[in-house]
């Protein structure tokens, strides 16, 4: 609602910008209107520099330069599996949502933006070979623990796949990447995939999203310093080995704070320094943290 005049006032003055949306059908509106103009003038535009999507984003290359460190190759797969974690939501967090819902519900288009693993790829790159998010639950063989849908997926993905193509395709033209939620049963994964999908469904139909929104925080409301205080989350990470599954690759990133609104605030004032101090060998255009 608020984002666009703000990305066109900083790129035409050439100032540096990161935000911590995950609005994807936002990011492909405004990424192909300013993009030439934040190049000429200099701006860095970063979006998602929070919990979506650093630690995916940064996570993932930071795997891939260990993988080749060690291994002299890059992982073509990498699965994120996001761990044990506790968090609340904000109204901002409810707000944002609703709103994607209610642009998808008024325009047929959105839809299909937010369902295209795709849509923050440079303009003029075919497609590579990820399709949809996880839909319901599933064993993963490789972590020898039931999934179910990660509900950030829909925007990491997108963000780390940029990230490949914005860095001149290091881990490949098809680079495969995916995230789930990692369960300790099939029943916990089947109930928390049932248990998504209905509340997805009820915030995505007039009725029953009015009736939620009178329980929901409302924006400028979320957790106390307490509930922040005592979050926390894991995210595993396992890049597979092009032609030796021995040399597979697992990393894991975690932080000791609610994933949205303790460690978020660090990892958006850190953005924030490293745009202001740093000597970065990019030049100005919309980035992502890893690129």
């Amino acid at each position: 609602k608020y984002g666009t005049p703000l990305v066109a006032a900083c790129v035409e003055a050439g100032t540096h910008y990161c935000d911590l949306t995950g609005e994807v059908q936002w990011m492909a509106r405004v990424i192909p209107q300013y993009q030439a103009a934040a190049e000429a003038s200099g701006a860095r535009i970063v979006h998602t520099c929070g919990f979506d999507s650093v630690p995916f984003d940064m996570g993932n290359w930071y795997l891939q330069q260990v993988m080749f460190e060690r291994h002299g190759v890059y992982a073509k797969q990498v699965k994120a599996r996001v761990g044990r974690n506790r968090g609340a939501a904000s109204g901002g967090t409810i707000a944002s949502i609703l709103n994607m819902m209610e642009e998808a519900r008024r325009d047929p288009s959105v839809r299909r933006q937010v369902a295209n693993p795709y849509v923050l790829y440079p303009a003029g790159i075919p497609a590579g070979l990820d399709g949809s998010d996880q839909g319901g639950a599933k064993f993963d063989a490789d972590f020898k623990q039931w999934t179910s849908p990660f509900i950030m997926a829909a925007i990491n993905t997108r963000v780390v796949r940029r990230s490949n193509a914005l860095l001149g395709f290091p881990w490949g033209e098809n680079f495969r990447y995916d995230e789930a939620t990692l369960n300790k049963s099939q029943y916990q994964a089947v109930l928390a995939s049932v248990a998504g999908g209905v509340g997805l469904v009820a915030l995505a139909l007039g009725p029953t999203r009015a009736l939620a929104q009178r329980f929901l925080p409302k924006p400028g409301e979320g957790p106390s310093r307490e509930q922040r205080e005592a979050g926390y989350y894991e995210v595993f990470f396992r890049g597979i080995d092009p032609s030796d599954r021995r040399r597979d690759t697992v990393l894991k990133v975690s932080g000791d704070m609610d994933p949205g609104y303790g460690s978020t605030s660090r990892m958006l004032g850190e953005a924030a320094v490293c745009l202001a101090q740093d000597e970065l060998a990019v030049g100005g255009g919309f980035w992502t943290p890893a690129a």
